[in-house]
């Protein structure tokens, strides 16, 4: 049996708009959907309507994700698990796939011994940020992150973009490997987020690595209230390790010294200030602020309301008020997984496209990777 009608279900398609996306007939559809044997052009055709992987539709058959699926499903309640299916069986299908090439890399959990001991409450959050970024960011607190990506590659965390792009980010140990995949975004400030708070999930389960762990975050606006403690403390795991408090407030009285409006309330220019200095979101630093009591309760939200209401949204505030260019982020797939991919294909055991499908990058990446080796 296919799991066709979950991915149907979850992109509210009904047989008839499902079939004239693949090309079928609704007949002929519901036929292959119930079960029916198909050729591989009708299942290609049904998985670029669905939008998924043609490997993801025989999932159920394949069955090997199973164990990975419960993890996710451990973390959820009932309610999330029936609404968020769809996404589990095409989450858990990538991150069975990206195990498979990690096969035979070394295991990277180790460096979650760092936090033994330490409770992952919300009000603790600040203290494994300022752990983490002195030991693995090797970073004072005045200094931005841009670069957590690259750590998190150092460390042997593997991160990939998710072949489902409504899911926002995921969290995952299992088998040995602590696994981030953010959703693809064009606005890279956003994907560090997703990445600090992924980051976040990771450290405060560092003490359940015996029995694994996977987590689903669907929600693009993490200001939304209310908000559960394990979510909470990620949130502001994320925002300390991306903004330290020290670094922030010097920054911010430089800024307004610049500006000549340092006896002023703050105001947008400062905080788009942070937002480009620090590689966050402009609600993001705004948030921040809110934290240190610089603006009231709601003040970050409403800031950000005026700016889409004024200017479309506040990038283009920004270049409107001198604020200098964001500085580019590199964030990509982890390049030792990349590498793995690229000596499996040069080993025979996996095709060039393969290969690529499994890691969801473009076929050059593996080729550029393989160019490498040889070299």
């Amino acid at each position: 049996m296919t799991n066709i009608a979950i991915h149907m279900a979850s992109r509210d398609l009904t047989v008839e708009r499902a079939a004239k996306k693949a090309g079928m007939t609704p007949e002929r559809f519901k036929q292959v959907a119930d079960g029916a044997k198909a050729t591989l052009g009708e299942m290609r055709g049904i998985a670029k309507a669905l939008q998924v992987p043609v490997s993801s539709l025989m999932e159920r058959e394949r069955g090997t994700a199973e164990p990975i699926k419960m993890l996710f499903r451990r973390t959820m309640e009932q309610r999330e698990a029936v609404e968020v299916a769809s996404h589990v069986d095409l989450l858990s299908a990538q991150v069975r796939d990206a195990l498979s090439i990690a096969k035979g890399m070394r295991s990277n959990l180790a460096w979650l011994d760092l936090f033994k001991g330490m409770e992952s409450a919300p009000s603790n959050a600040s203290a494994f940020a300022d752990l983490f970024r002195k030991r693995f960011g090797v970073i004072d607190d005045l200094e931005p992150f841009p670069h957590l990506a690259q750590v998190l590659a150092s460390m042997g965390v593997l991160l990939l973009f998710s072949r489902d792009p409504t899911v926002e980010g995921v969290s995952a140990i299992v088998d040995g490997h602590a696994i981030v995949v953010i959703g693809p975004r064009t606005f890279k400030p956003r994907m560090l987020f997703t990445v600090a708070h992924e980051l976040g999930h990771l450290v405060a389960h560092h003490d359940q690595r015996a029995q694994g762990y996977a987590h689903l975050d669907q929600e693009a606006d993490w200001s939304r209230t209310p908000r559960r403690a394990e979510e909470k403390f990620a949130d502001a795991f994320a925002s300390a390790v991306l903004l330290p408090q020290h670094g922030v407030l010097s920054a911010l009285k430089v800024v307004r010294e610049q500006l000549g409006i340092s006896q002023q309330p703050l105001g947008a220019a400062e905080i788009a200030w942070i937002a480009h200095l620090f590689h966050v979101s402009f609600e993001v630093a705004a948030r921040r602020l809110e934290t240190f009591g610089l603006l009231p309760a709601s003040g970050a939200r409403a800031f950000y309301q005026r700016l889409q209401d004024d200017f479309k949204n506040p990038e283009k505030f920004a270049a409107d008020v001198g604020v200098p260019t964001r500085q580019e982020l590199v964030i990509e797939t982890t390049p030792a997984l990349i590498q793995s991919a690229a000596a499996k294909v040069r080993a025979g055991e996996l095709s060039l496209g393969k290969a690529a499908e499994l890691l969801n990058v473009p076929v050059s990446a593996i080729v550029i990777a393989n160019s490498e080796i040889n070299a």
